[in-house]
């Protein structure tokens, strides 16, 4: 019984050792970097352009002269807004497609919201009119939309949502970088007297302008398709032929022309048939004005 004690009270002790030493050399770091959310460019066009995040190429610039090296703050921010993407998928049918654009239209421009792009295409038997317009992310205009929608005949519905928060922060934290890197180069430029580093530098500056404005339309994207819920609707609509009698008189063309096909290969087939019948009566009658006759005659 005390050695089972022992033993259990060995056990406790290496346990408790092992958790000192895991936590002393394994413990976990903290990051020191966190998410950007704070806004600094808001372009005026409402179009938006589908853009996807290229990994930045980080040019590394070393001046021949002495200058200071900079030191670069990293900016937090407290609030975390979610970006949620969404985009609906919208197929109606109507009589009159035109007019149920005409009602939506009349709708996104009272929720302040844009239409994208519109077509209209027509056949002789379906009219196709697609409407692509975005109203803002909030559930009361949402909420209104989708109202007017379900008053029409909808055939199919589709949403699509995707979660856009680390890549819009990721965006906000390289504009953030490249803007601070690029007050830093412009101090650089003004106390620098080398012509290399004059030279190094206004590359540097290019590259960074560059690469700050092509940031800046990524941002301005997915603030459009966050900001705003993005539809894409079809209105169609199944007409009645237009030349259905001209359409029923060559049906009845047609059936005319088989019926007299079949006719005619009747007709062939019977004479295919009889050919055979037709020989021998000519052979039989030919025989009878030889053969009988003469017999006839010679018994009179």
């Amino acid at each position: 019984m005390r050695k089972r004690f022992y033993v259990s009270v060995l056990i406790l002790i290496i346990l408790a050792l092992a958790f000192v030493i895991g936590n002393y050399f394994g413990g976990v770091k903290e990051s020191p970097y966190e998410s950007y959310s704070d806004q600094i460019y808001t372009p005026a066009a409402k179009k938006g352009l589908s853009f996807e995040i290229l990994p930045q190429k980080q040019v590394q610039y070393t001046p021949t002269a002495t200058l200071a090296t900079p030191e670069y703050k990293q900016v937090t921010s407290e609030v975390l807004v979610q970006r949620l993407k969404k985009d609906y998928y919208i197929t109606i049918q109507d009589d009159d497609p035109i007019s149920v654009a005409e009602a939506i239209k009349e709708k996104v421009s009272s929720l302040n919201g844009y239409v994208i792009t519109e077509e209209l295409s027509k056949s002789k038997s379906l009219t196709v009119y697609y409407l692509e317009f975005r109203i803002p992310n909030d559930a009361a205009s949402e909420e209104e939309m989708g109202t007017l929608l379900k008053s029409f005949n909808v055939r199919e519905l589709r949403l699509e949502s995707e979660d856009v928060t680390s890549r819009y922060n990721q965006i906000i934290a390289e504009i953030q970088s490249l803007e601070e890197e690029l007050k830093h180069l412009q101090e650089f430029y003004s106390k620098a007297e080398d012509v290399n580093d004059l030279m190094n530098i206004e590359k540097r500056i290019s590259e960074v302008n560059s690469r700050l404005n092509y940031l800046y339309l990524q941002k301005d994207y997915y603030e459009k398709v966050t900001d705003y819920i993005t539809y894409h609707v079809r209105i169609e609509s199944r007409e009645e032929p237009v030349f259905e009698a001209e359409l029923n008189l060559m049906k009845t063309i047609y059936q005319a022309v088989y019926a007299l096909i079949l006719i005619i290969r009747g007709l062939i087939a019977l004479t295919i048939i009889s050919l055979p019948f037709v020989g021998l009566y000519l052979l039989g009658k030919t025989i009878y004005k030889k053969y009988y006759k003469a017999i006839q005659k010679e018994k009179e």
